[in-house]
């Protein structure tokens, strides 16, 4: 056999070996329903996520250290714990006509993350199924997905490895963070860019967002990735600079010429370094907390924690408009209302900072039964109610009135560790702490009457069948064989 055709018959055996690697995971599924490509779309980047009628959202946490073949995390033959699962939303809220629309494991370490709805796109995260040279699969590569909203097409986006890295899906694009680095991958309707293209480097924080209703076609403030960048290594300037970034145009909002005369750079104690806190959406407004320090003569020094408010399609920054809510540098806060001060809900003791008109800063207290996991903060003319997790339990608060008491609202058992939980309307989506997996409260079933109080208890999102084998005759419908059998020693039925 002459050279030329033993290097052809490598390469064919090469692309057989290809082709029945790739024949081995089948993407037909569905269809699941049907699409809403217009509607509106409620809760983006979360565990749950709504689109019309209808409400996607991921059948609890599985672990990883349970994928230790290929196969175990195949679309169609993944574990239905950690699939996508898809309800209609009935007249009263509840949810019905369920089933699984993405058969994979949704996962990612990053708290910050979860599914996105655009169109006719879920998008996702998932541990990729390529395994080493010894046949392990590489469950630290995540590979960045899509499927149609009924199932019955799946496209890879990219594979980055890392589980714990920052990202935000957009309507036309991939964002996400590492080493230092902001890279997009772009997308249409019907298509994905081969490759991923930097849009930042020297990169020192990030701040993903993504609007609270998205309406196809519409963009605000709120789609932009707010982030600092360094100055090069040999630049005189002291400082950052910080920018926003839909995945176009990168626009520079402060940097060291912002607080300087005539286009010029400031003094050294007006070139700052900006830190990001955090953000947090208000109507159609995003606020951006960070704070500034500067270096003069070698030391550090604070220039207080700032918030800024951004209006409008396109974020600007306008240096007369920047608030401050403190004097010191403050490095977690919880939005509620610029009005009222920044709260600081890091302890059992917890502060709201605010400064007056005179430069004088105010540090009020508020205290909790324990350190707080924040869920949220209904901001309102006559306070602000921040409803929070302590001890796995639901709880509220008025914030801003010292003699409010806290109230513990549920029985139930909530798992604060992975994706946040979070608020569809009145209903509460949460993973539970006892068989990882998702349930939901409604806020409505709750009473705190004198001698009338009824907890709130959660049930599974994806609903339940019939078992002669429990105490009410029901158990979990979308739930492992090994979970369910937990589940029955759990709530026996009882002997006659």
């Amino acid at each position: 056999m002459t050279k030329t055709k033993k290097i052809a018959l490598i390469l064919a055996v090469v692309l057989l070996i290809g082709a029945l690697f790739a024949a081995c995971e089948s993407y037909k599924w569905g269809p699941v329903g049907s699409k809403e490509s217009d509607a509106d779309v409620i809760n983006n980047g979360s565990l749950a996520v709504q689109q019309g009628k209808y409400l996607y959202y991921v059948n609890g946490m599985d672990s990883t250290a349970n994928i230790t073949k290929p196969e175990d995390n195949y679309f169609g033959k993944a574990s239905v714990k950690g699939s996508i699962m898809k309800s209609e939303i009935a007249e009263d809220g509840s949810l019905k006509n369920t089933a699984v629309v993405v058969p994979k494991m949704f996962y990612t370490a990053y708290t910050g993350g979860g599914i996105y709805i655009f169109g006719d796109w879920i998008y996702y995260v998932t541990p990729t199924t390529k395994t080493d040279n010894s046949g392990v699969v590489q469950v630290d590569y995540l590979e960045y997905m899509r499927t149609k909203t009924d199932g019955s097409e799946t496209q890879q986006i990219t594979m980055v490895e890392g589980s714990s890295i920052e990202y935000v899906f957009t309507d036309d694009a991939l964002l996400y963070y590492v080493s230092n680095t902001l890279y997009k991958v772009g997308y249409t309707s019907d298509k994905v860019d081969k490759d991923a293209t930097v849009l930042a480097e020297n990169v020192t924080d990030v701040l993903f967002n993504t609007d609270p209703v998205y309406k196809k076609g519409q963009s605000s403030v709120q789609d932009y990735v707010y982030y600092t960048q360094s100055y090069d290594s040999d630049s005189l300037i002291s400082g950052n600079k910080l920018y926003a970034t839909d995945g176009g145009e990168q626009i520079l909002l402060a940097d060291s010429k912002t607080y300087g005369t005539d286009g010029n750079d400031a003094s050294k104690d007006k070139q700052f370094t900006y830190t990001m806190i955090k953000l947090a959406n208000e109507g159609d407004n995003v606020v951006v907390y960070y704070s500034k320090s500067s270096t003069v003569n070698g030391s550090s020094e604070t220039a207080g924690t700032f918030a800024y408010t951004f209006s409008g399609n396109k974020p600007a920054f306008d240096k007369a408009k920047e608030v401050i809510v403190a004097k010191d540098a403050l490095t977690s806060v919880t939005h509620i209302g610029l009005s009222n001060g920044v709260l600081v809900a890091s302890a059992a003791t917890s502060y709201i900072y605010s400064v007056d008109e005179k430069g004088i800063q105010h540090k009020e207290t508020v205290t909790f039964s324990a350190a707080p996991t924040v869920l949220k903060a209904d901001i309102a003319e006559d306070g602000v109610t921040l409803y929070y997790v302590i001890s796995n339990k639901l709880m509220k608060r008025v914030v801003t009135d010292e003699v409010s008491v806290e109230i513990n609202m549920s029985g139930a058992e909530i798992n604060t560790t992975w994706l946040a939980p979070t608020f569809v309307g009145d209903r509460l989506f949460y993973i539970d702490n006892t068989y990882n997996y998702t349930y939901c409260m409604d806020l409505g079933d709750f009473v705190f009457e004198p001698n009338n109080v009824k907890l709130l208890e959660g049930k599974i999102a994806s609903g339940y069948e019939s078992s002669d084998k429990t105490e009410d005759g029901t158990i979990p419908k979308f739930m492992t064989d090994t979970d369910k059998e937990t589940y029955i020693t759990n709530n026996p039925k009882e002997e006659e």
